[in-house]
């Protein structure tokens, strides 16, 4: 499965696309899922996940947490975040079965969250593709230092931004996609880098027991 696991909706402060545009782009773009991410809220999740009648797409809510640290994503999530420490916000994304996805960890020139934070982190963003591929290696680097599973994803804020990056995902089910990205079984691929340049790469599917 190929899915961009970092999407904006109108419920975001700097982002106008409807939910609706959001399904109907992503599976113009050959994506068979989405996460839709907005700041501090699931409200675009579960539109999303309400109007969207394809079984076959799959339609993750989650929320990007703007927190003392930097910002959180968390995916598969039922309630809104209520904290913003860092420290309690991995700590209600767990609470309710989600995953911790640490977004462009090097956007602000260095990351923020401390060693032990980083434990506890699920999956990293080893290619957003509004970050400058010098700190989307950061990243990776970042990732692969802590032995973390990695996932590419567009950021969009507009609909034309939608599946600029993305991950492919080692299932074939939509029951076996959260198992599957905790695993690491992924493959980040970017197709464009909006502030550097055109880029394309595919890092090889990591298979972890």
């Amino acid at each position: 499965m190929i899915v961009d696991l970092h999407i904006h909706s109108k419920y975001s402060p700097d982002s106008t696309v409807e939910p609706k545009t959001i399904l109907k782009v992503a599976k113009e773009r050959g994506l068979q899922g989405v996460a839709v991410t907005d700041h501090n809220t699931i409200r675009g999740g579960l539109e999303t996940l309400k109007i969207n009648s394809d079984p076959r797409f799959l339609v993750i809510v989650g929320s990007e947490i703007e927190t003392d640290k930097g910002d959180i994503i968390g995916l598969f999530l039922t309630k809104e975040i209520r904290s913003t420490r860092a420290n309690e916000v991995i700590k209600e994304i767990k609470e309710q079965g989600g995953i911790v996805l640490w977004a462009h960890p090097y956007r602000e020139g260095k990351n923020l969250l401390p060693s032990n934070l980083i434990k506890s982190v699920d999956v990293i963003e080893g290619f957003n593709a509004k970050t400058y591929e010098s700190q989307n290696m950061l990243a990776r680097q970042l990732a692969e230092r802590y032995h973390k599973p990695m996932v590419g994803a567009s950021d969009a804020h507009s609909a034309s931004e939608i599946g600029n990056a993305a991950t492919m995902v080692n299932c074939s089910n939509i029951e076996a996609i959260k198992d599957s990205i905790i695993k690491g079984k992924t493959q980040i691929i970017g197709f464009k880098l909006s502030y550097d340049h055109l880029y394309d790469f595919q890092l090889p599917v990591r298979q972890q027991a």
